[in-house]
């Protein structure tokens, strides 16, 4: 989640333990590291817990001593929801499971609003799938998310899956927002799986793009290319949408992961894009990957964009001094993605191929090999031979030839061959020859 997004989770779930009833009434704390403010907010919980902890203990001892059922009684009508959550961390877990089962879901809910999951993850893992389900139907019908968020990760599979049809898909959303463990989303989504699409369009349609791009900046990297082929397919408008709100938030580092996992398919439905195509997008974009380290992430949507945005892109690429530009370009090779590379190098203007070609990354034997494969395997020669023809030079290091000559059988045509021979280079020229030539 971007820091911003971040911290607006935060405030809000801070706001509820101070009792504010408007979490905006605390923006002025959202420039703050969300992880100060979490750890604020769990030291005001921990304050309001622990200040009464030998009075509650006693009256945990005292409930072992009186059946289920009178416990259960004192409970809802004596002690109220704050001191049975403020309690229940000092219970037994079998015993609270079972006096909570002569609980009304009304009172259950206004406890749940109470406890603490870091000192009751015990009890609510002992919980049955039809109470949770119960609790979670109240929860929602009040709108309460932010209890719903703070649940999920100590709760079992079996009471997610149970209490998950109970949730809308802008329920999903807004609970996934706030959860308190956001690795939690992957098992949320490995459960309503069948839902994601209605969960995007939900998104869409509600102007709920923050919670939306929240759950695709946290969703595990193995389920970055289903999600991006399921928004992909939602249609031009839902990816339009999307990418003004990403470009409003400034969540390019957010996107760029998911759009780097599409499918080709996926990938240029989202490239054709008139959204992405306008100059201050591909700026931001532009900015995510050279400074905010998003470049490998880039570079399969760069290859499928319009000649003119690949133009733009590649003019970004070569303002880079050369310590920079290397530095691209090992990222490029250690990623495979010289075929997302090559379009870009090709869109260079002459001089910064050239100083592009004279980098030492360049001179490696396995680079120039992944660089030839890659042409080869996408069918690129009609484009990158004259590239290369352009690149060699009599200064050219003997290395660069060794590189070229070890991979002629992937290379189609007499032209590195005659280049070798003008440039007096006889015996590579020989080495260089197509293998068919040779074999005549």
């Amino acid at each position: 989640m971007s820091e911003h997004l971040a911290a607006v989770a935060e405030t809000t779930k801070l706001a509820r333990v101070l009792g504010i009833s408007d979490p905006t009434e605390l923006d002025f704390l959202v420039d703050l590291p969300p992880a100060a403010l979490r750890e604020y907010r769990e030291r005001v919980t921990d304050r309001l817990f622990d200040r009464d902890t030998k009075r509650l203990e006693r009256i945990a001892a005292a409930s072992k001593i009186v059946p289920v059922a009178l416990s259960s009684t004192m409970a809802e009508r004596a002690f109220g929801p704050v001191l049975c959550a403020a309690v229940a961390s000092a219970v037994d877990p079998h015993r609270a499971v079972d006096i909570a089962k002569n609980l009304t879901p009304k009172f259950l809910a206004e406890c749940a609003v109470q406890l603490d999951p870091r000192r009751t993850a015990d009890i609510i893992a002992a919980v049955p799938p039809t109470m949770v389900t119960d609790v979670a139907r109240e929860l929602l019908s009040r709108g309460d998310h932010i209890t719903m968020g703070r649940f999920v990760h100590v709760v079992p599979e079996p009471a997610l899956r149970a209490a998950a049809p109970v949730m809308s898909d802008p329920d999903l959303l807004r609970i996934g927002f706030l959860l308190e463990d956001k690795t939690a989303i992957d098992r949320v989504l490995h459960i309503v799986a069948d839902r994601v699409a209605g969960i995007i369009r939900a998104a869409h349609e509600q102007t709920m793009w923050a919670e939306g791009i929240d759950l695709l900046d946290s969703i595990a990297p193995h389920n970055r290319a289903w999600i991006g082929d399921i928004t992909a397919g939602l249609g031009g408008d839902v990816l339009d949408a999307l990418i003004t709100a990403v470009a409003e938030l400034d969540a390019w580092a957010t996107l760029l992961p998911i759009t780097s996992a599409m499918s080709e398919h996926s990938l240029r439905l989202f490239a054709e894009r008139p959204t992405v195509h306008d100059e201050t997008v591909l700026a931001a974009i532009m900015d995510a990957a050279l400074d905010g380290g998003q470049w490998v992430n880039l570079l399969p949507l760069a290859s499928h964009l319009p000649a003119e945005q690949l133009t733009f892109i590649a003019a970004r690429v070569g303002d880079q001094d050369d310590d920079r530009l290397g530095d691209l370009l090992r990222d490029a090779h250690t990623a495979g993605l010289w075929a997302a590379m090559i379009p870009i190098a090709l869109a260079l203007t002459d001089e910064h191929r050239r100083r592009m070609a004279a980098l030492p990354v360049m001179t490696e034997p396995d680079v120039l090999t992944a660089i030839i494969t890659a042409t080869a395997d996408h069918d690129l020669w009609s484009q990158v031979l004259p590239l290369i023809d352009l690149v060699l030079t009599p200064d050219t290091p003997d290395v660069v030839w060794q590189a070229l000559i070890q991979v002629r059988a992937k290379i189609p045509a007499r032209l590195l061959a005659e280049r070798a021979r003008e440039l007096g280079r006889d015996n590579d020229a020989g080495e260089l020859e197509p293998v068919a030539a040779i074999a005549h």
